[in-house]
């Protein structure tokens, strides 16, 4: 009976949070959406141009954008900006936003500053990214409805409720990037009211509306971009919000700069009261977000801002008024974007091409801000086709570092960015000569079967059978050779131009600790929650430190396993302790490590690896400095949240290995400028009209 009573009082609750029954005519249908990008695209076809970016999850209807730049069918050397309309269906106003910015836009285009914003960039404007979603509110199906219509019970039906929180089928699309998905909502979330409306979906970018926007992004490397948005609830009505300051605890390297763009914005934007102007605020929590990804995947700077207040439909001369009003702080961003603008005090932006310094065709390079870059960032590159980067930035000075394989990396320090205006570098990068490296890896003269790994940066994996070749480029790179059953060889490898050899002789692997998992955990010490389990190994069973609860790993926590007794290293050979490794934690701050003692109470870090890392990785890590102790060993993970919960799934053990035996190697450095016959990869590829294609002769 308590159950029932809990039951419909979370229904009734529910009930008052149900929308109009009826949307009210002046919101843009899909079929209207359509038609008018369609002819806004025959009007204007020397700017507009309506383009279908992806097909929805469900129904599968186009998506489509607008784009309008000058010389639209080609892809220039201008920034580009994206403006989304809509991801959440109930939350329309968006919708309108966005058609009203391309309207306007395009009547006015002979005059200032829309002409300037049409010849010097390349703005995209998406009316809705999820299309079936809003046909479900625009049809009056459920004017409540946020999600798109994935069938998430595969039973064919489309399963909704005219009550806020219970529509069985579909997926938050702003839940569904693969930048801190894990945090999102589960498909029948506990607590709360709306238990299913925020599901991130079955996986990472599982929907065809992320997927879409990937593709597009990915081409185009937004600099700028603002993704309308409704409160629901009205707790976050009238607010623009930038990457980010998880917890307020964890700021993102950008946000100073990012705080300083989302606030211009938003004091364009004078609030339905006539009492101010929109606030800004750091995004504060970690769900698969939008705005987040595109700042860790591209470097755009993203704003989510939440137009109107809790009336997410209002009627006419309100919405138009809503529309009036938030507008303004796309035409700030539009301007910001600009080589120059008497309307905005500050224009400064970063922008130049990287170029082969022998055939000056363009590259695509990593570009690296020093002090302003994390190891979590997705490369942030230059264009493949033309080597054009843009990276809008506050004036001051910078240390820029370009990057690319097969290439030396360029420096350039002290580069002043000035205010007010784009500042122009030119990088040339050094190509590095063709080099080989030949080899055999065996045991005393017989052919095994290993497994390679050449690089760091740019790492290169070979699984050979005893002779093996690597075409790659001149340099020292470190080596990294192992096979089941023999002894690992770790060490660095020179490469000189022309050809290479080395001999890897892998001597057996004598086992003197091993633990796969699966007989339980005796002879463990343990501290902290870890369990065996067989849903995440490299093999079998493995060891998890936070499988239960939640799936993350407590707040402050400390949690360490370690063999009961200390491991006697012999001194005849070398040792090492190789174990697979499968981790996600937050970076820097939640480090695992493998930890040596002599007496269990002072601990030397041997290894340490933080982040997401969430494949299976085989680690290794020299004892040679131990030989001829006991010594005792632990794996730790330690959460350094200061009382701030910011845990992540964690860290999982398998197959661990205390190994002892011996490898060796002889390297011929080969001859400088004989190199072996060669083809490489040309670039570009495909290439329309030429392309540059490197090789070398014997």
């Amino acid at each position: 009976m308590r159950k029932l009573l809990i039951l419909a009082l979370l229904v009734s609750v529910a009930a008052l949070w149900a929308q109009r029954e009826t949307l009210p005519a002046c919101y843009y249908t899909y079929g209207e959406i359509s038609q008018l990008l369609s002819d806004y695209e025959s009007e204007h076809p020397d700017i507009a141009r309506r383009v279908q970016i992806g097909l929805t999850q469900q129904d599968q209807l186009p998506i489509y954008a607008m784009r309008i730049s000058d010389n639209v069918n080609q892809d220039e050397e201008e920034p580009a900006l994206l403006f989304v309309g809509q991801v959440h269906a109930e939350e329309v106003l968006g919708v309108q936003i966005t058609m009203n910015n391309i309207s306007e836009i395009l009547a006015n285009r002979e005059q200032f500053p829309y002409m300037q914003w049409i010849h010097y960039l390349d703005m995209w404007f998406v009316p809705t990214l999820n299309p079936e979603g809003h046909e479900v509110v625009t049809g009056n199906i459920d004017t409540s409805y946020r999600k798109n219509k994935r069938d998430n019970n595969m039973n064919g039906v489309f399963d909704y409720s005219p009550l806020v929180g219970y529509d069985v089928d579909g997926v938050d699309i702003n839940r569904n990037f693969d930048f801190n998905w894990c945090h999102g909502d589960t498909l029948l979330q506990p607590g709360g009211l709306e238990v299913w409306d925020y599901y991130r979906g079955p996986a990472p970018m599982s929907e065809s509306e992320p997927q879409a926007i990937k593709a597009l992004a990915d081409k185009y490397k937004f600099i700028y971009s603002i993704c309308w948005h409704s409160s629901r609830t009205g707790n976050f009505s009238e607010k623009c919000y930038y990457s980010f300051n998880w917890k307020e605890t964890r700021p993102s390297p950008d946000m100073a700069f990012a705080s300083s763009i989302c606030s211009s914005v938003a004091s364009q934007i004078t609030n339905e009261a006539g009492s101010g102007s929109y606030e800004a605020l750091p995004n504060l929590s970690r769900k698969g977000a939008f705005h987040d990804w595109m700042y860790k995947e591209y470097g755009t700077y993203q704003l989510l801002i939440e137009c109107g207040t809790r009336n997410l439909q209002p009627e006419e001369a309100l919405m138009q008024n809503t529309v009036q009003r938030c507008r303004n702080g796309v035409y700030w961003l539009l301007n910001r974007a600009l080589p120059s603008s008497d309307d905005v005090p500050s224009s400064a932006m970063l922008t130049g091409r990287v170029r082969d310094a022998q055939t000056e065709a363009p590259l695509e390079a990593e570009i690296i801000l020093e002090g302003y870059h994390a190891p979590w960032f997705v490369p942030r590159t230059s264009n493949p086709d033309t080597g054009r980067f843009f990276k809008p930035l506050p004036t001051g000075t910078y240390t820029i570092r370009v990057r690319k394989k097969g290439y030396w990396d360029a420096v350039v320090p002290n580069q002043m960015v000035y205010n007010s205006s784009w500042t122009q570098v030119q990088i040339a990068l050094e190509p590095r000569q063709p080099a080989s490296l030949s080899g055999k890896v065996h045991s005393g003269g017989l052919d095994i079967e290993a497994n390679i790994v050449i690089g760091d940066a740019f790492p290169d994996t070979l699984a050979v059978n005893g002779n093996f070749i690597h075409n790659g480029f001149e340099g020292e790179y470190p080596l990294r050779v192992w096979a089941e059953g023999y002894y690992p060889w770790l060490g660095t490898v020179k490469l000189n131009p022309g050809e290479n050899s080395i001999s890897l002789d892998l001597g057996p692997a004598t086992e003197v600790f091993s633990e796969d998992w699966e007989s339980g955990t005796d002879g463990w010490t343990i501290a902290g929650p870890w369990v065996t389990q067989d849903q995440l190994a490299a093999s079998g069973t493995a060891i998890t430190d936070s499988w239960g609860g939640n799936g993350f790993y407590a707040m402050n926590c400390d949690v360490w396993i370690a063999p009961s007794a200390p491991l006697f290293i012999p001194s005849e050979s070398s040792a090492m302790l190789t174990f697979h490794s499968h981790v996600h934690t937050e970076d820097t701050f939640d480090p695992v490590t493998v930890e040596a003692s002599a007496d269990s109470l002072e601990w030397t870090v041997l290894w340490t690896k933080s982040g997401k890392h969430d494949h299976f990785a085989r680690e290794m890590v020299q004892l040679d400095q131990y030989s001829g102790q006991s010594i005792f060993l632990r794996f730790r993970l330690t959460d350094q949240s200061h009382n701030v919960e910011l845990t992540d799934p964690g860290w999982t053990l398998d197959n661990i290995s205390l190994i002892c035996g011996n490898s060796t190697s002889v390297q011929d450095p080969g001859l400088p400028g004989l190199p072996k016959a060669a083809l490489y990869q040309n670039h570009p590829n495909p290439f329309n009209p030429e392309t540059t294609i490197r090789f070398a002769l014997a």
